[in-house]
This record gives structure tokens, sequence and C-alpha cells, in this order.
């Protein structure tokens, strides 16, 4: 992996190595211009799994970047992933967030590999942007950084951790019911359409409501 690769491109090829992945055709969605702002989305079956998205987001001639990695599983009782990247004004933030939406009995694998990471960059700044409307289901083991220079490799690399863990964990998890888990996991889709986040704000003003819709239930989470 070279280091001008995304986090994004490292987790896709690595799913390939492991399942059948298969881009999905989006039509004009894949695309999506308006004024400073240019928005690029791939969306993904992954066979046997579920979904993956990567959402790339630029404006201000490249001041402000943001890439979004979204995995939804609805065969396999693992969380909800998404990692995000945003690069504004110097600064570096990375997320790599797990949304509890498990159906079965719960086990703390996963929990233990993620957090042995994040303790490790203990030393470097957290990001944090208050209390949120999904506090109650991302877990505790979320990462959040926000970084310059040289440490934004570190911080890189500890995502692509957070997904090898991820990935260790689609491999070991339950299988579960496809429908119990696709309702499961509506409830953050659901909830960033009510209360909103950062790229589907953006989209809504700028495209419409049926966009920002399909964006998220469809192109994001594979929930429609």
């Amino acid at each position: 992996m070279k280091n001008t690769d995304t986090i994004g491109t490292y987790v896709l090829e690595t799913l390939k190595t492991r399942y059948e992945v298969t881009e999905k055709d989006i039509g004009s969605d894949a695309k999506l211009d308006r004024g400073l702002m240019h928005f690029t989305v791939r969306s993904f079956d992954i066979a046997g799994i579920g979904t993956l998205c990567l959402l790339n987001m630029k404006g201000m001639f490249g001041l402000m970047k943001m890439e979004t990695v979204v995995i939804s599983s609805f065969t396999k009782d693992v969380p909800l992933l998404n990692i995000d990247t945003i690069r504004a004004m110097g600064n570096t933030t990375r997320l790599a967030e797990l949304y509890d939406t498990r159906i079965k009995e719960k086990n703390s694998r996963l929990e233990e590999a993620c957090q042995a990471i994040k303790d490790a960059d203990r030393d470097l700044p957290d990001y944090s942007s208050g209390p949120h409307w999904y506090d109650d289901f991302r877990m505790a083991c979320t990462y959040g950084k926000k970084t310059k220079g040289n440490d934004n490799l570190r911080t890189k690399t500890s995502c692509m951790k957070y997904f090898d863990a991820y990935m260790k964990e689609l491999e070991l998890a339950e299988d579960c019911d496809p429908e119990a888990k696709r309702k499961a996991n509506r409830v953050l889709p659901d909830g960033l359409l009510e209360h909103g986040g950062p790229a589907v704000d953006q989209v809504r003003k700028m495209f419409g409501e049926e966009l920002a819709s399909r964006l998220v239930l469809t192109h994001m989470y594979g929930i429609e």
C-alpha cells in the first residue's frame, strides 16, 4: 500500500482478496457537481456480506476534502463501520466509527481489538465535536483524531488497522437473519436523514431531499 493510496482504496482492495466485490451502476448519482462542491459516489455489493460505499467530497478548490467509507453487513452479525477522513485548513481529522447494530448475543472480540488500536494513539489529540444523537449506539472503541504533518500517516495506519480488525470479525461472526439485520442497520441512515450529517447536509442543500435520501439509504447503507 503506497502512502498516496486512500483508506477507501485499501478497504476495497483488501475486501477483493476475500470476497467477490461488484461495483453497482448508480447512473448520474456517481458524480455530483454544484458550484465549488464535487462529489463522487461508488457503491459495491460484497457477495455474502452486504454493501460497501466510497464517498468523496471536494470543495473550495481542493482546500477541503472528505472521504467516507461505509460497510453495512446484512448476513453477518457485526456493527456498521464508518471511516471518515476530513482535510481542511491544514488539519486532518480521521474517524473510525463502529455503530452497534448487532441483533444476537454480543461478544467483545472486535471492541477489544479496536480499543487496543485507540489506546496506542492516546498521545495524539482527540477529535471531539460534542454530543450527538447517535452516541447511545456508537461504540466506545470508536477512534477520532485531529492531527497535522507526520501524525497524519500514523492515524491513517490506525484506521486501516481498525478495518483489518473488522475484516477478521466478518470471518468469525455468526450468520444472522438478513431482514432483521437490515432493520437494525437502518437506525443510522434514518437518523442521518432526520438529524443530518456533513455530507448529507451538503447534498440535501444542493441537490434536494430525494437525492439525499437515495444517497444515504441506497448507495451508502444499502437499505433500499
